[in-house]
């Protein structure tokens, strides 16, 4: 019996682990995604720089090719931003609302270990023989109550 409850808590203590370990996991996708699409946004906007300096050097007094160019190289660039803005705020509150259910989660799971733990702590005393010994010793230490006083009632 002792055994199985000892069994109980450690089962408990893997899934709180589990918990945790899933959520670092799910974490560190996040900022894996968030950073991939970060550089993607840099590459991009360096080879429409590139683009852009490409199309000057080639006809470098025609100024409505470059007024057209850099307006779209602008667009372009602000359009990225705003994508990955829109993006990193989406991933955020997905990450507070993750935390959430990890926090909550957690918190269950801690009440089955905790109940493990103590059903693990009864059988071990039960099964125990010292247990037993150690109990009866404390008791036996304890001063004895005091006698209590008997009120007496005041008559009027």
């Amino acid at each position: 019996m002792a055994n199985e409850q000892a069994q109980k808590y450690f089962d408990t203590l893997i899934a709180n682990y589990d918990i945790f370990v899933d959520a670092i996991e799910k974490a560190n996708e996040r900022g894996i995604k968030v950073a991939k699409e970060l550089a993607s946004d840099v590459v991009k906007g360096q080879r429409e720089a590139l683009e852009l300096g490409k199309k000057f050097a080639g006809e470098p007094t025609d100024y409505a090719q470059y007024y057209t160019a850099v307006l779209e190289a602008t667009t372009a660039a602000q359009g990225r931003a705003l994508a990955f803005t829109q993006n990193a705020y989406q991933e955020a509150l997905a990450a507070s609302t993750d935390a959430r259910d990890v926090v909550q989660q957690l918190m269950e799971a801690n009440k089955a270990t905790a109940q493990a733990a103590v059903e693990a702590a009864k059988s071990w005393a039960a099964a125990n023989p010292m247990a037993d010994m150690m109990k009866k010793g404390f008791e036996a230490m304890q001063p004895a109550p005091a006698p209590k006083a008997k009120k007496e009632k005041a008559t009027a």
